[in-house]
């Protein structure tokens, strides 16, 4: 009885209350009201902004990030896994083609004087200058991707940001040569390089250095990983204050304050989340024709929150029964070679390719240098291709071998068991 007696009052207690706010709202007039009307709006707001923030919080682990830097003719897609700690780095060649939209078909019409539904990166960078938002549209179009933020550096602000990370070192597959900033000519060897800006700056850009493009793709991922690494390197401090400075510098839709929640957790990317990847696709008469279906398949795992990078950062998979048509590389002879310091790698590489059925001859040591992707040569265009899904990410070149196989598999550091 007591308790039903007690229960009874505070509902009493409460009614009384109400009305006596009812009361001093009628007595205060409107001003009053309207105050209490503020009130309680105000607090529904907060509450609001409270719920919404938390949302956005735990929409925030899940989040994957696309950007785009452009420097000279050198475009690379940045892609951030902020829920798996992936930071995924595509270089587009300068001879891709891309589709324009209306907007980028006039400006190529107006500086190119060419009326085309087409063009490529270097000439859409020449006929849209520093306009980094529409040079943005023409990739979205291509590559059929949504891209968050870009920035466009120019080249002395791109090499002053270079050596503000420090020195980076490198692996070259074979010697080249630059004209720096001065028109000094530099040449650096085969083997491991310590690069400073204006090395990283001509490496990136100039399209005579190598005569393979896609090895100046390859170059520019592997020199992208190598920044983001050096500068993860760094202490917290320091990589929110390169920030700063990369965004005071950079013509860009994003500023600082925007990304500097994700700082943080950028900063804690580990070395071997860090990764690159070279589109597929066709030279054809002095242009790049991407692989428009491998793209697709690329970009829906790199960009699903549970898509599986290492079948995106891999080349094309074969059917289940490649192996077995006419393509299959299983009777052809193949020699192995090992151009890393892990003793006996060529050995298990041969078990393995042996074990599923390929026939390799004999296995070597490489003294030609130490590469990081495996090289496949191959006697003629074409060969080897189910291969690929063996190795992380595979260079192909026509050449021949020694020892009379019609392949040869050197061996890089990043395939090792």
């Amino acid at each position: 009885m007591a308790s039903e007696k007690k229960q009874k009052l505070g509902a009493k207690a409460i009614i009384a209350r109400v009305i006596a706010v009812i009361l001093v709202t009628a007595i205060g007039g409107s001003v009053s009201f309207f105050g209490f009307k503020t009130y309680f709006a105000n607090k529904l707001k907060k509450d609001k902004k409270a719920e919404i923030a938390k949302q956005l919080k735990e929409e925030s682990k899940e989040r994957v990030d696309v950007g785009m830097t452009q420097v000279g003719n050198s475009i690379v897609i940045r892609i951030y896994h902020n829920k798996n700690q992936e930071m995924i780095f595509v270089p587009l060649r300068a001879d891709l083609v891309l589709t324009l939209n209306d907007e980028g078909k006039k400006a190529v019409a107006d500086v190119l004087g060419v009326e085309a539904d087409t063009a490529t990166v270097s000439d859409v960078v020449k006929s849209m200058k520093e306009d980094g938002k529409l040079i943005k549209e023409q990739v979205e179009k291509t590559l059929g991707i949504s891209i968050n933020s870009y920035e466009t550096v120019s080249q002395e602000k791109f090499v002053k940001l270079v050596n503000d990370i420090g020195d980076i070192k490198v692996d070259l597959e074979q010697a080249i040569s630059y004209t720096d900033a001065t028109e000094q000519s530099i040449t650096l060897d085969a083997g491991e390089n310590v690069l400073n800006g204006n090395a990283v700056y001509a490496i990136l850009n100039d399209t005579g250095m190598f005569e393979d493009k896609n090895d100046q793709a390859e170059m520019t991922g592997e020199i992208c990983v190598a920044l983001a690494a050096e500068l993860n390197s760094k202490t917290l401090s320091d990589y929110r204050e390169f920030a700063k400075d990369y965004y005071d510098a950079v013509s860009s839709g994003t500023e600082y304050k925007d990304v500097s929640s994700y700082l943080k957790r950028m900063h804690e990317i580990k070395k071997d989340n860090l990764n690159f990847k070279v589109l597929d696709g066709t030279d054809s008469e002095g242009t790049f024709q991407l692989d428009a279906t491998e793209a697709k398949r690329v970009f829906d795992e790199i960009l699903s929150e549970e898509g599986d990078l290492e079948s995106a950062l891999n080349t094309t998979e074969e059917s289940e029964d490649t192996t077995e048509t006419d393509n299959s590389s299983k009777d052809i002879s193949i020699e192995i070679q090992n151009s890393t310091k892990i003793s006996g790698l060529a050995g298990q590489w041969r078990d393995k390719l042996s074990g599923d059925g390929y026939t390799v001859g004999s296995i070597k040591t490489n003294r030609q240098g130490v590469l990081t992707h495996t090289k496949i040569i191959i006697a003629e265009k074409g060969m080897g291709q189910d291969l690929k899904s063996y190795f992380k990410n595979p260079v192909y070149e026509v050449g021949t071998v020694d020892s009379g196989a019609q392949i040869c598999i050197i061996i890089g550091t990043e395939d090792d068991f």
